[in-house]
């Protein structure tokens, strides 16, 4: 399969790990892993912010949490220690690095289309905050660029949370929110609109093979002839038996190469894609041409 390249991006402040961390983790994994299933109910309640993300894992609640590591309430010297330990995990870094890295991708792509004085069509499949497009929108330095996007995902909550986000944002009155399915969605816009930048992230490790096969084929027939696909998948690493066991925040792991098999099985072409590591190498990122 097409290589890998694990990203390091100066500009992005990708996060890392420091030699104190490295160590830490060497003791603090393992030690993550004796801990009974049972134990963990207990712990969590230490912090209600970690119990937030224990009860709310997967949704667009628990990623906020993550995406914003020193914005939570102090609730004790013992309380915020731990939270600080789990917000530093390899696993949360990750996501945030993988937040940086998609907000890159996007940008690039609507600074070339508005170079080629072209309109910018986003389509956000469970799109949960949205954080990713809103925010990427947002930091684009130029003015008068057609632009619109579209939101899709099924929760209520999710969708008034990020039109609460994109409300001083300078392209909002040009987003729009619709509450459903992704399948829903590719059926009822099957033939219409055309985009031409597509981002699905933080879904695809909830869905068995052939539902991403048929996902990314319905959007592939919903791009223009110069569209693009962002999305990830997370990686097999070293915390998922802790993620999976202890947290109960199970997904399913794939490797870029099985990443990039479904999007070929799905019209994609290998030859037109990029295919990224984050620095941690926990989250894969592949921008897919059509």
């Amino acid at each position: 399969m097409k290589g890998v390249f694990i990203d390091h991006d100066r500009t992005l402040n990708y996060e890392g790990n420091s030699i104190f961390r490295k160590l830490f983790n060497l003791i603090f994994i393992p030690v993550l892993y004796l801990l009974p299933a049972g134990l963990i109910k207990p712990l969590k309640k230490i912090n209600k912010t970690a119990e937030q993300m224990v009860t709310h894992a997967a949704t667009h609640r628990a990623m906020e949490i993550i995406y914003n590591p020193d914005s939570h309430p102090s609730e004790g010297i013992l309380s915020d220690l731990f939270l600080s330990i789990w917000l530093e995990m390899n696993n949360s870094k990750a996501v945030r690095n993988r937040l940086r890295l998609v907000k890159r991708e996007i940008k690039k792509k609507i600074i070339q289309l508005a170079s080629e004085n072209k309109e910018i069509k986003i389509i956000n499949i469970a799109s949960g905050s949205a954080r990713a497009v809103i925010e990427s929108t947002d930091e684009i330095p130029l003015d008068n660029i057609r632009l619109s996007a579209i939101f899709v995902d099924k929760s209520h909550e999710a969708v008034a949370f990020s039109q609460q986000l994109a409300a001083t944002h300078k392209y909002r009155n040009a987003f729009q929110w619709v509450e459903d399915t992704a399948d829903n969605f590719f059926k009822s816009h099957k033939g219409t609109s055309r985009f031409n930048i597509a981002e699905i992230v933080g879904l695809l490790e909830y869905l068995d093979d052939a539902d991403i096969v048929n996902i990314f084929a319905a959007t592939h027939a919903l791009l223009d002839s110069d569209g693009i696909v962002i999305t990830t998948n997370i990686l097999s690493n070293s915390e998922k038996r802790f993620m999976s066991d202890a947290i109960g925040w199970k997904m399913k792991y794939r490797t870029a190469d099985e990443m990039s098999s479904l999007l070929i099985s799905a019209g994609f072409s290998l030859d037109t894609m990029k295919i990224y590591y984050e620095p941690q190498r926990i989250h894969c990122v592949i921008v897919a041409h059509k």
